[in-house]
């Protein structure tokens, strides 16, 4: 004998990141919980990249609660928060390195010369070359090549003149470049 259908009740469909972080805003932190699951995934990829891994779930943390703090001065034009949250991070990427350069290189000295496989190798040499880059130009390579960002979308992260990122751009491109070259 069948069993009767039972009725659920239609799922309320997920708030977009303003409604989110208008809800923030207003002091329900909980419903940062699904700006987290949005972007927690892409943003711990790019922090990990620009910062190593031991360190960049430190910056994903401190990103999502820096946009608690500062949930209300999301500009919600876009449904998404993608780039309100890289620039939160890539700000934070900037100050963890200007405060703490020297144990942030000996740490991802150490990860690198860990691995040994041929797959490890190959991100051993990219990240090798991503260290050789100065800070400022690392992350722009990261949000433009990685993330895929425009170069007004990461000026406007970093809160720098659009002029500034190409020009990082440029230079972090041909001394990747050059590096390569280098290490064949």
């Amino acid at each position: 004998m069948r069993q009767p259908l039972k009725l659920v009740p239609p799922m309320k469909p997920a708030m977009d990141d303003a409604d989110a972080l208008a809800r923030v805003a207003r002091g329900d932190v909980g419903a940062l919980g699904e700006v987290y699951d949005r972007h927690a995934r892409s943003l711990l990829s790019f922090a990990a990249r620009a910062v190593g891994r031991h360190h960049a779930e430190d910056i994903v943390q401190s990103t999502f609660v820096c946009a608690a703090k500062v949930a209300s001065t999301y500009d919600a034009r876009g449904a998404s928060a993608r780039s309100w949250l890289f620039g939160i991070a890539a700000r934070l990427v900037q100050q963890r390195r200007r405060s703490f350069a020297r144990l942030a290189r000996a740490l991802l000295r150490f990860d690198l010369a860990a691995s040994s496989s041929p797959e490890g190798e190959a991100r051993n040499d990219l990240q090798k070359g991503l260290l050789r880059l100065s800070e400022a130009k690392r992350v722009v390579l990261l949000l433009a090549e990685v993330e895929g960002f425009t170069c007004e979308e990461i000026a406007t992260m970093l809160e720098i003149p659009v002029g500034t990122v190409w020009t990082r751009l440029h230079h972090a491109r041909r001394e990747m470049r050059v590096f390569y070259e280098e290490t064949r």
